[in-house]
């Protein structure tokens, strides 16, 4: 669920727009093993699948090395992640995913 070739222009859109209200918008590419991580811990947290495309939004909360690049320094505010995309994922991909991205040898 990996690859999107481009941002659509209506994320763009309102990217701009809450950077004109002052807002704060920070972009960064996460690992395909980062995004799997994400999905195998938000589903242990929440018990709630996602796909790895998912995972990607989730990862700076769960990796230390996008969370400094990310989070850190934004303030004290709400941090807002959308979660969707599990009509895909079903345990026996994910357990697939996790050997495939988190068990390498």
């Amino acid at each position: 669920s990996l690859g999107a070739l481009e941002v659509t222009d209506v994320a763009l859109d309102r990217a701009r727009a809450h950077q004109e209200k002052g807002g704060v918008v920070k972009a960064a590419m996460c690992t395909d093993a980062e995004a799997v991580e994400a999905c195998v811990r938000f589903a242990e947290d929440c018990r709630i699948l996602v796909e790895p495309a998912c995972g990607a939004a989730l990862a700076p909360l769960y990796s230390d090395r996008l969370r400094k690049d990310i989070l850190d320094g934004l303030g004290d505010g709400p941090i807002v992640v959308e979660v969707c995309g599990g009509s895909g994922v079903n345990t026996d991909l994910l357990s697939l995913w996790k050997k495939e991205y988190l068990e390498k040898e």
